[in-house]
């Protein structure tokens, strides 16, 4: 699947529009969700504060409807829309792959055609995934800003230099990337992990980096095959939580 360069165009057209909007907060998240076979699914998410949507409303303008209308025509991708509580608003896209070269080229794909003018979520990713699930990642990711504000007079460009609009995007934008991996992580350079342990119905854990604007940072992250967790195990495991939660019960009752 390659996406063409004028769907690219409008798949950041949402992080363009934020140029307008001082003040405002956009949010970019890439994602990636891994499998024990290799398999998984890639996202894109971006959400705009409350004031960057009522000032769009003011506008008339609607950056999303340029997101879903690229996703419509890029083949395996799908997009949904959601509002927030706080009169936020979000659209992520979303695109299954059955491998991990699969997986890693629909990031890649995103910004095909794109010249190094145009503003993109770069994540350029090696996804390895062996037989019993433990998986190796290795890669880099960068927000990238636009050179130029995009408007020309007599054939040059003109508003805020490549250096104004790198420090507004840095103001106004924050840019992650969260990759789960099917199994209890060993190694990584993330911000961040989540999820895993031993009571919890699944090994998998969320590792976050913090991407940078006008730059790059690795990503590299090593886990282990996911344990099998066979139907004496899990009854084992069930017995023994309810035992546990007894005795408390029963030393609780004790204390009173």
């Amino acid at each position: 699947m390659t996406v063409s360069r004028s769907r690219c165009r409008r798949l950041v057209a949402l992080l363009a529009c934020a140029l307008a909007l001082a003040g405002c907060r956009l949010d970019v998240g890439g994602e990636l969700a891994v499998e024990r076979d290799g398999s998984g699914t890639v996202g894109v998410v971006l959400s705009l504060d409350p004031e960057a949507v009522a000032r769009l409303d003011e506008l008339a303008l609607d950056p999303f409807a340029e997101l879903s209308a690229a996703a419509v025509d890029a083949d395996g991708w799908q997009v949904t829309r959601a509002g927030s509580e706080d009169g936020g608003s979000q659209v992520r896209l979303t695109h299954a792959a059955g491998d991990p070269q699969a997986l890693t080229d629909a990031f890649r794909d995103l910004v095909a055609g794109l010249s190094d003018d145009d503003p993109a979520l770069v994540v350029d990713l090696d996804l390895v995934v062996e037989g019993g699930g433990a998986a190796r990642l290795d890669g880099t990711a960068g927000l990238r800003p636009p050179a130029t504000a995009g408007a020309l007079q007599d054939g040059e460009p003109i508003g805020p230099s490549g250096e104004e609009l790198a420090a507004l995007v840095d103001e106004a934008v924050t840019a992650t990337l969260q990759v789960r991996l099917p199994g209890p992580v060993v190694e990584h350079d993330a911000d961040e992990v989540v999820g895993g342990g031993l009571f919890v119905t699944s090994p998998a854990q969320t590792l976050t980096w913090d991407v940078p604007v006008g730059d790059v940072r690795t990503v590299t992250a090593r886990s282990d095959a996911p344990p099998v967790l066979t139907l004496p195990v899990i009854a084992g495991v069930a017995v023994a939580s309810l035992v546990l939660v007894g005795v408390v019960i029963w030393w609780w009752r004790r204390r009173g």
